[in-house]
């Protein structure tokens, strides 16, 4: 496997693209597909650094350009915001909010 996607790569690079993952959900047709398929190395695709999502919206309003989305999909930050949000959130319907100040001295 290591070898074949070796050649991949370089048979990509060869064509001034990179090979990215992609996955595709049409909306009217309900077809979800997950390929690995080339872009060109100046694509959304290839330029979003490791460890970040990148999703692209073609919409009525969009068609041309998509609207794009791009952030951290796993690491240290993420991850701490999305446990502090969902421990706020807990607290919140859990205990209530409360008036007054956040700590005690």
């Amino acid at each position: 496997l290591d070898a074949k996607m070796k050649k991949r790569v370089a048979d990509a690079c060869a064509n001034g693209c990179v090979p990215r993952h992609v996955s595709s959900v049409d909306t009217k047709t309900g077809v979800i597909s997950i390929n690995i398929i080339d872009v060109p190395h100046n694509h959304v695709f290839a330029t979003t650094p490791p460890s970040c999502e990148c999703v692209r919206f073609f919409t009525e309003r969009h068609k041309k350009y998509p609207l794009i989305v791009q952030g951290p999909s796993a690491g240290a930050d993420s991850t701490a915001s999305a446990l502090l949000a969902e421990l706020l959130n807990l607290m919140r319907t859990k205990i209530g909010t409360r008036p007054g100040e956040l700590s005690r001295n």
